[in-house]
C-alpha cells in the first residue's frame, strides 16, 4: 500500500474517533441534563458531615463522627436516629419542583420574595461537608394544597415543591434523637451485672457461652440471657423527660434496679438504673430510667420492670449436659452392680468394645442415648448442694453414665487414649422423676425417668435389632406346634413353589404359610429385654425350620406383654426380644385350609295333587 493511501487512512480514522467523542460527550450531558431536570438541587451525601436545621422550634445541629454515626450536638448532645437522618437525605435527594419562579438570570424580586416567606425565613436546612454548602430556604404554603415554596440560597430563582421535606425538618429534637437505649452491640456483650431488692446477679460469657456466677456458679441459657441483655439494650424509649443527670423525682437516687452491660474491649460499662413510675395516670404503664451513656431521663415501657425479678434459675441452663455429639467417641453406661457396657463410635457407626472385640449392636440405640442425654431438660433444680446423697440415690447411683473423646495417637494437644467428657449419675425414681446430677456440679436436679430406659444396663439389650436374615426360598421344611394343638409339618414341594404336608394329606393354605415363612425369614426384634425368665419355659407358638443345605432353627413365642408385644426366643441368640403384634399375627394364621363342603343334593320332586273339578 502506498504511503500516501495509509496516511489518509489514518486522518479518517482520527476524525471518526473525534467526532464519536464529541458526540458521546454532548449525549451524556443530554443525558445529565435530564436527569436533573426538574429537582430543586444536587450533591452527594458522602460528602456531607454536617447539618443544620432550623425551625420555629430552634436550632438543631447534627454532625457526623469518625465512625460515621450521627449525633446530635445542639440543642442536646445525644446519638441521632440513622433512618430519620437517611430519610432526610433521601427527600431531599429526590426533591423535585413542581413550577419554577424566576430564573438564574432575572431572579425573584424581594417583593415577591417576601410574599411568599422567602425573606426571613423560619424554616431552613443546611448541608456541609466536602463540597459547596447546600442551604435550602422554605417559605409559606402554595396556593396549590399540599405545596410550599422554597428557595436555594444560592439560587436566584424559587420553586414551588410538596410539603414532605419541610414537615421532616419541622419537628422537635426528640424526633431525631435515637429512640434505642443504648448503642450497644449485644453479640459483643460479655458480662452483665443485676442489682436489685431481690440480690445481685452476675453472668459471665466466654467461648460463645453465659455462665452465672454470683450467686451461684452454674451454666446459664445463652438463648434466655441473650435475650435478657437485649430487652436492655435495645429497649425503645418512650419520652425523653430532660436533659440534665438530676435522678431527683424519678426514683433513680436509689434505683429500684442497676444493670450494667461490659462488651469486649471496653474498661466501662454500660449501666442502667430504674427508677420509679409515673404517678400521673397518663404514663402510668411506663417507668423512669437512665443510662450512663446518654443526658437526661427518659420513660421505658414498664415491661423493663421483668428484669427486675429476674431470678438465677430463671437464667439457668435447663439442658441436662451441654456437649457436642461430634466429638464424643464413647459412651460408658454402668448399671449398679453390672458390667460396663462401652460404646465405641467406629467410622460412622458404633460398636461395643467386649473381650478386647468389637461386637455389633443396635447403632440406632446408641445414637439415641447420645441425642436424649443432649436433649434431656432439667425439670426441678432440686438442690444447689449436692451433700444429703443418700436421700437422692445418688450414693449408689442405679445408672452412670460417661461420655468420653478418645485419641488413638499421642498429639500437641491431647495424649493417647479416653478423655472424659461429663458423667451423670442417675438415682431414685419419684413420681415420674429421677434424681440427677452431673458429677463436676454441685447441684442435683430432677429429669423425666424415661431417660433411664434409654440407657441400657444389659449386654443382651444391645444386640442388633436383625433376628434372621434369609431369603424365604431357602427355608425348605417347617413345624409350628400351637399351645393345645398338634404340630403341622410342611415342606416345600419338588418344584420349590408350593408347600405340602409332610407327613399325611391334607390342603395347604399357600397364602399363608408363605405369609409365615416370609416374616420367619426377615424377622426384626422390637428391642431386646435381657436374659429369659422362668414364665419363658412355656411357649405358646414353636417353629423349627430346616434351611437349604440342612441347616436348621428355632424360634419360640412366649408371652406377650401390656405393650401388645410379644417376648420371644431364637435359638441363633441369646436372651429374649420383643415381637411386634404384626408378626405375631402372621406366625398364628391357619396353614391348612378345609375341602370344600360337597354340592348339596336336590329335593327329590313333589306330585302336585289335580285340583279337583268344579261341581257344576
Amino acid at each position: 500500500m502506498k504511503l500516501k493511501n495509509t496516511l489518509l487512512l489514518l486522518v479518517l480514522a482520527g476524525a471518526l474517533f473525534a467526532f464519536i467523542k464529541f458526540y458521546e460527550s454532548k449525549q451524556l450531558g443530554s443525558r445529565e441534563a435530564a436527569e436533573r431536570a426538574g429537582k430543586v438541587v444536587a450533591f452527594d451525601r458522602d460528602n456531607v458531615n454536617a447539618i443544620t436545621i432550623k425551625n420555629t422550634e430552634g436550632t438543631i445541629e447534627l454532625r457526623k463522627d469518625d465512625k460515621g454515626n450521627w449525633r446530635i450536638e445542639a440543642p442536646v448532645k445525644d446519638r441521632a436516629d440513622t433512618m430519620v437522618v437517611s430519610q432526610l437525605f433521601t427527600s431531599a435527594e429526590l426533591l423535585h419542583y413542581d413550577a419554577v419562579i424566576g430564573d438564574e438570570k432575572n431572579g425573584v424580586g424581594r417583593e415577591q420574595l417576601k410574599d411568599y416567606g422567602l425573606v426571613s425565613s423560619e424554616t431552613k436546612l443546611k448541608f456541609l461537608g466536602k463540597d459547596k454548602p447546600i442551604e435550602l430556604l422554605f417559605g409559606k404554603d402554595a396556593a396549590v394544597e399540599g405545596k410550599v415554596y422554597v428557595k436555594p440560597e444560592s439560587s436566584n430563582a424559587a420553586y414551588v415543591i410538596g410539603k414532605d421535606l419541610k414537615e421532616q425538618i419541622s419537628k422537635k429534637v426528640d424526633d431525631f434523637r435515637d429512640r434505642k437505649l443504648t448503642d450497644l452491640n449485644t453479640a459483643q456483650v460479655n458480662k452483665v451485672s443485676i442489682k436489685s431488692n431481690a440480690g445481685e446477679l452476675e453472668l459471665e460469657k466466654k467461648e460463645q457461652h453465659w455462665t452465672l456466677v454470683k450467686p451461684l456458679k452454674a451454666r446459664g441459657d445463652d438463648s434466655k440471657i441473650g435475650d435478657l441483655v437485649s430487652q436492655a439494650a435495645t429497649a425503645r424509649i418512650d419520652t425523653f423527660i430532660g436533659d440534665t443527670a438530676s435522678a431527683s423525682g424519678y426514683g433513680l437516687q436509689e434505683p429500684r434496679m442497676t444493670m450494667s452491660l461490659w462488651t469486649e474491649g471496653s474498661e466501662q460499662p454500660t449501666v442502667l438504673h430504674v427508677g420509679a413510675n409515673p404517678k400521673d395516670d397518663k404514663d402510668k404503664e411506663k417507668t423512669y430510667a437512665k443510662v450512663s451513656t446518654r443526658e437526661g431521663v427518659v420513660l421505658l415501657p414498664k415491661s423493663i420492670e421483668t428484669l427486675i425479678n429476674t431470678k438465677p434459675n430463671d437464667l439457668r441452663d435447663k439442658n441436662l449436659v451441654r456437649v457436642e455429639p461430634d466429638i464424643v467417641d464413647r459412651i460408658n453406661i454402668e448399671g449398679a452392680g453390672k458390667e460396663k457396657i462401652v460404646l465405641a463410635r467406629k467410622g460412622e457407626s458404633w460398636v461395643r468394645k467386649a473381650g478386647g472385640k468389637d461386637e455389633a449392636i443396635n447403632v440406632a440405640a446408641a445414637t439415641r442415648v447420645l441425642d436424649d442425654l443432649r436433649a434431656q431438660q432439667v425439670t426441678d433444680f432440686v438442690s444447689d448442694v449436692a451433700t444429703d446423697l443418700p436421700k437422692y440415690g445418688l450414693d449408689q447411683p442405679q445408672v452412670k453414665v460417661t461420655l468420653s473423646s478418645y485419641a488413638s495417637e499421642n498429639t500437641a494437644e491431647t495424649k493417647a487414649g479416653e478423655k472424659p467428657i461429663v458423667t451423670v449419675l442417675f438415682g431414685k425414681v419419684e413420681d415420674e422423676r429421677v434424681y440427677a446430677r452431673v458429677e463436676d456440679e454441685p447441684f442435683i436436679v430432677s429429669v423425666l425417668d424415661g431417660i433411664v430406659g434409654t440407657l441400657m444396663t444389659d449386654p443382651l439389650q444391645w444386640q442388633p435389632l436383625e433376628v434372621y436374615h434369609y431369603k424365604p426360598d431357602d427355608i425348605t421344611a417347617i413345624e409350628v406346634t400351637r399351645e393345645g394343638q398338634p404340630p403341622i409339618s410342611l415342606e416345600r414341594d419338588k418344584d420349590k413353589k408350593t408347600w405340602k404336608f409332610a407327613k399325611g394329606d391334607g390342603v395347604v393354605n399357600q397364602i399363608n404359610t408363605q405369609s409365615l415363612v416370609n416374616t420367619l425369614a426377615t424377622l426384626r426384634a422390637v428391642r431386646w429385654v435381657g436374659a429369659p425368665k422362668p414364665e419363658d419355659e412355656k411357649p405358646t407358638i414353636t417353629i423349627s425350620f430346616k434351611m437349604t443345605g440342612n441347616s436348621v432353627g428355632k424360634l419360640a413365642v412366649v408371652t406377650n406383654t401390656s405393650d401388645d408385644v410379644a417376648h420371644a426366643i431364637a435359638d441363633s441368640h441369646k436372651g429374649v426380644f420383643g415381637m411386634s403384634r404384626p408378626d405375631v399375627t402372621a406366625l398364628e394364621l391357619s396353614l391348612t385350609q378345609k375341602p370344600a363342603p360337597p354340592p348339596a343334593t336336590p329335593a327329590a320332586a313333589t306330585e302336585t295333587p289335580a285340583p279337583a273339578p268344579r261341581q257344576p
